[in-house]
């Protein structure tokens, strides 16, 4: 724990009490994750510490808020307690105690002085993006001064400095960065921009440098560069909106660095000395009943992270967020194939189309091509990486019955996105979904889903059935079955139960439920990691007041 933390906290704490007492808004928040291991070494829940000892993790988030309009001020503090978590590393138990996040903000005029822990972005993320994703572990809070100022509402200017947040410690390399944002409109109001810029730099520490250095002087004299301690990362991007129409698009260069060597050329994790690039914009047409959605990125080594050298866990010293391009399902088996995006290069493409002919009806088409931008006979496998196919339609027949039916193809390329297995893993997962409302209070929904993966863990069936009682009580039971197993992957036709209890009372909720769940990607916003199977209890406990 940092030898300042119990100092900050008791400060804050006291501000708390004071400010309290005077005419502000006190708030705050308390999130509790609890799981129980069960060992069960036929769906791979075993050989890890979780199930062979600890037998319990948990993690804790208590978060306290007092603003105050009058005089302009916000401040909050956020305790985290994780105790044999598997949050960082699924595969490491984590235990420590410390202040997640605190921050005081303080408005003057058009003036606002922000210090502490702080989360942002420059335009979608490409070059610049801190937030916290709980359910995968990732809390990249940059840890510094933001000063923000508005020009009558139609410029804002943004500059920030700091350092970024690792766990309760720090990460020595500084981060720069100046934003500026824009809001016009022509005379008649029927048409906006919004033009942004952005720049970023990043200080390397001579610890970094050394480790760098270190690395670079294994190789042979070919492979040997000089790096440099100063990177520095630009953007410039816009939204026009006019009627039923928008169009982002934005721009970003990185100068050079040392980067991870290309994964996709070479196995090797070694360095390179390279600059980065990625462009990426997205069109969007509605009226009455019909819209389309077209994307566009194209990006080559934006690797931008606070050092190149490996860490522990695998969102540690991520500072920007490069927008996916593929679809993100919510229904569980045609979600086990998303296509993150890559950092040194990619090529994708993507469309959706919705229509609705009626109130009662809607359709759904979506398509996706994510490939790399070498041509093949520069590349030593096949260039493409993803590739999808989706279509749905509801239907609602009635004011308390919605249908939905709908089929999904994926091509993925495992080898790529999970270092293993084939290039071409094809998935065809048609599946439905019924929502009935039975009367104000009770309503009922099932799932029912197929999928046919012949080069992964071979055919699946998934159900689920969930009925809520409002506005206090939730129950679901599901089946993920691989009843007809890929032998190469999984010789057992295992069932993946799972069992869910919640309970609501004002602001407070409190779940149980008992999982078992096969490895695979978990992915959320777009951001996704691997996880190992899970087999046992989940406890959660969610409350603000």
């Amino acid at each position: 724990m940092n030898k300042f933390t119990p100092l900050l906290t008791i400060l804050l704490l006291l501000f708390f009490v004071h400010a309290n007492a005077q005419s502000g808004f006190f708030s705050g928040s308390f999130q509790n994750n609890t799981n129980f291991f069960i060992r069960d070494p036929k769906i791979g829940a075993a050989n890890l510490p979780h199930y062979d000892n600890l037998k319990v993790g948990t993690d804790n988030w208590l978060e306290l808020k007092y603003s105050n309009e009058k005089f302009g001020l916000e401040t909050g503090v956020r305790l985290d307690l994780f105790y044999n978590s598997i949050l960082r590393v699924p595969t490491t138990p984590y235990t420590a105690v410390g202040i997640g996040n605190f921050f005081i903000k303080k408005k003057v005029k058009d003036l606002t002085i922000t210090g502490g822990y702080l989360y942002d972005q420059i335009g979608s993320g490409i070059i610049y993006r801190t937030f916290e994703e709980r359910t995968l572990g990732i809390d990249n809070a940059l840890l510094g001064a933001r000063l923000e100022y508005d020009i009558k509402s139609k410029v804002k200017l943004k500059a920030f400095a700091g350092v970024q947040k690792l766990k309760f410690s720090i990460q020595k390399p500084i981060i720069l960065g100046f934003n500026a944002d824009g809001n016009f409109s022509t005379k008649d109001g029927k048409v906006t921009f919004q033009p942004g810029v952005g720049v970023l730099n990043r200080s390397m520490d001579q610890a970094s440098i050394n480790q760098i250095v270190s690395t670079i002087e294994s190789y042979d004299t070919l492979g040997r560069f000089v790096p440099k301690y100063n990177t520095y990362a630009f953007t410039a991007y816009n939204t026009l909106t006019a009627g039923g129409f928008s169009w982002y698009v934005e721009g970003a260069y990185k100068t050079t660095e040392a980067i991870k060597k290309d994964q996709i050329l070479d196995a090797k994790d070694s360095l390179v000395n390279s600059a980065g690039n990625c462009v990426f914009t997205t069109v969007n047409y509605s009226t009455k009943g019909f819209g389309i959605t077209l994307q566009f990125k194209r990006t080559e080594n934006f690797y931008l992270h606070t050092s190149p050298n490996a860490t522990e866990a695998l969102f540690d010293g991520m500072l920007n967020f490069l927008p996916p391009v593929s679809r993100q399902n919510s229904l569980r088996l045609p979600a086990r194939y998303f296509a993150p995006s890559q950092e040194n290069r990619e090529l994708a493409f993507g469309a959706e189309i919705t229509y609705s002919p009626s109130r009662k009806i809607t359709f759904t088409f979506q398509g996706s091509y994510i490939r790399d931008f070498l041509m093949k006979k520069y590349h030593p496998t096949d260039t493409a990486f993803f590739g999808e196919a989706y279509v749905a339609g509801t239907f609602k027949p009635t004011k308390s019955l919605e249908l939905e039916f709908g089929f999904m193809y994926a091509r993925y390329n495992k080898f790529l996105y999970r270092k293993e297995g084939e290039h071409d893993v094809d998935a065809y997962t048609p599946f439905m979904e019924l929502g009935y409302k039975i009367n104000k209070k009770h309503s009922i929904r099932a799932e029912l889903q197929y999928q046919h993966v012949l080069k992964d863990y071979g055919q699946w069936i998934y159900a689920l059935v969930e009925y809520s009682f409002a506005p206090h009580f939730s129950f679901a039971v599901s089946d993920m079955w691989n009843f007809k197993p890929n032998p190469n992957i999984n010789p057992n036709a295992n069932h993946y139960y799972s069992f869910f209890a919640g309970y609501t009372l004002g602001p407070h909720r409190f779940t149980v439920s008992y999982v078992k769940q096969v490895e695979g990607i978990v992915c959320t916003g777009g951001v996704c990691r691997l996880e190992p199977a899970f087999s046992g209890v989940k406890i959660g406990i969610n409350s603000t007041f």
